[in-house]
């Protein structure tokens, strides 16, 4: 008899030990989270107008005008110096109108540089700064004046 339960009692933990051991598959990566941020609350829109002053002292709209900008007027300086570093962020030319559209750009206070080396044989050039707040569509007029 005390060998029957011993059998039984091998053969039982024999049993469980079988069948509590299962055939393990690759573990299933766990999924990267990627995370999205809505960022259209920190943005506004950005429209510059050029303009100049002609030599007869009467503003006109101004075609065919770079419109540059930068984060800071020590950038102005460094690209308007000659090095070989692109310091400005966005570079907009007017084309057949007088405006210059950015788009979307984050809030803060932004320099902006226009200028244009040929209006009837003459070199024109403004900067001025604009603050860009968020949800907010900007729009600054800059009046170009005549380089020395």
């Amino acid at each position: 008899m005390k060998k029957l339960i011993y059998n039984l009692g091998f053969l039982t933990v024999a049993f469980l030990l079988i069948t509590s051991c299962k055939k393990s598959k690759d573990p299933v990566p766990i999924q990267q989270q990627i995370l999205a941020y809505d960022t259209s609350g920190m943005t506004g829109r950005l429209t510059v107008y050029v303009k100049y002053l002609d030599t007869l002292n009467h503003i006109q709209n101004a075609t065919n005008t770079n419109v540059y900008l930068y984060a800071s007027r020590d950038d102005i300086t460094l690209d308007l110096s000659g090095t070989t570093y692109d310091l400005a962020i966005y570079r907009l030319n007017t084309g057949n109108g007088n405006s210059a559209y950015f788009g979307y750009i984050n809030y803060g206070n932004y320099y902006v540089l226009a200028f244009n080396n040929n209006i009837n044989g003459l070199s024109y050039s403004k900067t001025s700064i604009v603050q860009v707040r968020p949800q907010q569509s900007e729009e600054l007029t800059i009046t170009m004046t005549e380089n020395p």
